[in-house]
């Protein structure tokens, strides 16, 4: 009944926009405070619709409802920055700052190149990615399996949504790594039996996915300055 109603709370709090991007924009924990990590985790996905969503407005023309969908998904980065810690912390501001660049851009009707907004929401999605997989890591640590396979689902869906965003398709081996992972993420939310020898796998091949999407992006952005 406590997490239903925690549900319910914070999704009043996400359809309440104005709101949600002003709490996001408050000291760190604002949110976090009120809603329980499980319940936070459930609505990790939703930075990729606000994307998606932009992404349509601007090949549109519609330029005002592109920055305030970007507006939306930086306000879930600035919020999971709060709970990020080390590089992926650093990952998640710089996202942010890019994010923010766009939105200037575009309410100043000097809209980028389709290229410049593609790679910031592919670099975007990596941020949650890696972010997302860092923390099923912590969380394994704690042998805390249901909030590692729930950020491990978050990890591997922004992983597929960022090699879409930055034009290539995921190895083999890594794509059925993050099926794998959604579907053991799937089974724990039903109370179903999983397998902890297919969760590992799935773990390292996440983990080998985030990484080379983050070389490619790093070779994209070196080789965009020379």
């Amino acid at each position: 009944m406590r997490r239903i109603l925690f549900i319910t709370i914070f999704a009043s709090l996400v359809a309440m926009c104005p709101t949600w991007m002003w709490a996001a924009d408050q000291k760190p924990g604002t949110l976090e405070n009120l809603v329980e990590e499980e319940i936070w985790i459930i609505f990790a996905h939703d930075p990729a619709r606000y994307l998606h969503d932009a992404w349509e407005n601007f090949i549109g023309g519609n330029l005002q409802d592109a920055a305030y969908n970007i507006r939306r998904a930086k306000a879930w980065l600035k919020l999971e920055a709060y709970r990020a810690e080390g590089e992926a912390k650093d990952d998640l501001g710089a996202s942010i700052k890019e994010l923010e660049r766009l939105i200037k851009a575009l309410e100043e009707g000097s809209p980028p190149t389709n290229k410049a907004l593609k790679e910031a929401f592919a670099k975007a999605e990596y941020a949650l990615a890696y972010h997302h997989q860092q923390r099923a890591l912590s969380y394994e640590a704690e042998r805390d399996h249901e909030k590692m396979t729930y950020a491990l689902d978050a990890a591997a869906s922004h992983l597929m949504y960022g090699s879409v965003w930055a034009g290539r398709e995921l190895d083999q081996d890594d794509a059925v790594a993050a099926k794998e992972a959604r579907t053991i993420a799937r089974k724990v939310k039903r109370g179903e039996r999983w397998s902890p020898e297919r969760l590992r796998e799935a773990i390292k091949g996440i983990g080998r996915g985030i990484k080379k999407l983050g070389n490619r992006l790093m070779s994209t952005r070196e080789g965009s300055k020379n």
